[in-house]
C-alpha cells in the first residue's frame, strides 16, 4: 500500500532570488511535513543551435551536469532542517515544464522567485515567467520578490472583490492561518459609492465565516483615489505589516469591481511580502460557501 506524498515544487535558477524562494519553502515544507521537489529548467536552444545539433548536444550535456551537482549543493546545505529534499531537470520552455512537472507530481504548492535565470542558457528568467506559472498550475503559487526575508505569514492580507469565486480561497486561506496561528486581514478596494456598499456586504460574510472557523479576522473598505487596485492593495497590505497577500489568480473579475490580470500581475511582481495566488475552482471548498 502505497502513502500520499506531500510535497512542494521549487523552481531553481541559482539566482540569489530563487534561493530566497527555497528558503521560504523550508518554511512550509517543516509546517506542513513536506518534500521539497527542486526543478531546474533549461530552456531548449532554439533553430539556430539545432542547425549545429552536435555543438549544441555537448553544451547542453554540459549544463545539465553543472546543473545536477548545483542542485546536489543545495540540497546538502539544507540537509540540517532535517527536511526530505530531491531535485530533477527539464529542458523545455520554463512556465510549460513547470506546469507539467507540478501536474506529474501532484504537488500541493508551488515556491518561486520573481527574478533569476533558469539555467543560465538564455536571457529569459523565472521572475519573467512567474505570472504564467501562476495561470498555468492548480495548486497555490506563491511568489516571492527580492529581500523578503523567510518568515511564518503571521498576518495573511486577504482582499475581496465583488465575485463569488474570489471567496473560494477563503479555505486556503484558513488553511494556511491554522497552520501559522495567523490573522486574517481583510480588505476590498473600492471604486465607487456603489462598489463600497456592496462590498461592505461581502466584507461582513466573509469576516463572519472566518470568525466562526476559530481564526481571528479584521477587515475594512477602503478607497484611494487616483490608485489602481493593484496600488491600494499593495499600499495597504504594507500599511498592514502583512506577511503574505492571498489573491485570486487569472483576473478577479467580478460584476462591480474588477481586477483585471495586469492589476494581479502588478501585485505578484510588485509585492513587499510573498504572494500566494489560488487557482478558482468550482469544486474546491464549494460546499462551505453555500451561504456565503
Amino acid at each position: 500500500m502505497t502513502q500520499t506524498t506531500n510535497r512542494i515544487l521549487v523552481p531553481v535558477g541559482f539566482s540569489e532570488q530563487s534561493i530566497l524562494a527555497l528558503d521560504h519553502a523550508v518554511i512550509y515544507a517543516k509546517k506542513t511535513q513536506a518534500e521539497i521537489v527542486l526543478l531546474s529548467v533549461m530552456e531548449d536552444a532554439g533553430l539556430f543551435a539545432r542547425l549545429f545539433s552536435s555543438e549544441a548536444e555537448k553544451q547542453m550535456e554540459r549544463l545539465k551536469e553543472e546543473t545536477l551537482k548545483q542542485l546536489d549543493e543545495l540540497i546538502e546545505k539544507h540537509k540540517s532542517e532535517g527536511i526530505r529534499m530531491s531535485h530533477m531537470t527539464a529542458s523545455g520552455s520554463v512556465h510549460e515544464e513547470i506546469a507539467e512537472v507540478a501536474k506529474m507530481l501532484d504537488v500541493t504548492l508551488v515556491v518561486m522567485g520573481t527574478n533569476g535565470k533558469p539555467g543560465n542558457f538564455k536571457k529569459s528568467t523565472l521572475g519573467s515567467n512567474a505570472y504564467r506559472v501562476v495561470n498555468n498550475v492548480k495548486p497555490p503559487v506563491i511568489t516571492v520578490n527580492g529581500g523578503v526575508a523567510p518568515a511564518e505569514p503571521k498576518k495573511i492580507i486577504f482582499p475581496i472583490v465583488l465575485d463569488r469565486r474570489s471567496r473560494e480561497k477563503v479555505g486556503t486561506a484558513l488553511h494556511y492561518a491554522r497552520l501559522f496561528g495567523s490573522e486574517i486581514q481583510i480588505v476590498g478596494v473600492s471604486r465607487s459609492k456603489e462598489e463600497a456598499q456592496k462590498l461592505q456586504v461581502s466584507l461582513k460574510q466573509t469576516m463572519t465565516f472566518i470568525a466562526e472557523a476559530g481564526i481571528k479576522v479584521a477587515g475594512e473598505v477602503i478607497r484611494e483615489e487616483g490608485k489602481s487596485v493593484a496600488e491600494a492593495t499593495l499600499n495597504y497590505a504594507d500599511s498592514q505589516n502583512g506577511d503574505m497577500i492571498i489573491i485570486m489568480e487569472e483576473g478577479e473579475q467580478g460584476k462591480g469591481l474588477r481586477i483585471f490580470s495586469n492589476d494581479v500581475e502588478k501585485i505578484i511582481y510588485n509585492a513587499n511580502m510573498p504572494v500566494m495566488s489560488v487557482t478558482p475552482s468550482k469544486v474546491m471548498y464549494e460546499n462551505q460557501f453555500q451561504n456565503l
